[in-house]
């Protein structure tokens, strides 16, 4: 299970990740963003991560994203922590602008490193498991409320096909390079 992303590979993909978004923004003059926010699971209580983000916006209507997610479950039977790693690629679609407020839906590609129980109920067969990464589509809906002229607040709810113990909600800042 601690296999799924090292710190060493994921540290040195994030870097090529930003910098070749970055190379894209300096030429194409659109926006790069950068977040961090917190994850809580609706479909287990004692769930909860830290989610990344990183968000190229082709024009104004269109943004590409890449996430990691580092979630912690809590089993208070045994007081013990497990985590698991998520990481997703996808695109987003700005549906309407209430007042200054932005508002997305989007699709997307997710995999993580959580072994999934397929006879629990909340599990669905919409997903593929390789090794022990499972891969699945990811419905993003999600909010932008500028705070300032590169400061923003951003939630989302994420549907993930697998399943609803899966599903999360997340909240968090976004800092804006250019506009």
């Amino acid at each position: 299970m601690s296999n799924f992303l090292p710190v060493n590979k994921l540290k040195n993909f994030l870097i090529i990740l930003s910098l070749f978004i970055g190379g894209f923004s300096a030429f194409s003059q659109q926006a790069i963003d950068f977040g961090l926010g917190a994850n809580i699971s609706t479909g287990l209580q004692d769930e909860w991560g830290v989610h990344l983000k990183s968000q190229y916006h082709l024009n104004e209507k269109w943004n590409l994203y890449g996430e990691y997610n580092l979630f912690f479950r809590r089993d208070v039977i045994s007081q013990n922590t497990e985590t698991y790693h998520a990481f997703g690629l996808g695109a987003n679609y700005q549906i309407f602008q209430v007042s200054t407020a932005n508002i997305y839906a989007g699709l997307g590609y997710v995999a993580n490193n959580f072994p999934i129980d397929e006879r629990n109920p909340d599990t669905t067969e919409l997903f593929v498991s390789t090794g022990n990464i499972n891969h699945a589509a990811n419905l993003k809906l999600m909010g932008i409320l500028p705070l300032g002229e590169h400061l923003h607040l951003f939630a989302e709810y994420n549907i993930r096909s697998f399943g609803k113990r899966y599903d999360t909600f997340t909240f968090g800042f976004i800092y804006r390079l250019s506009e």
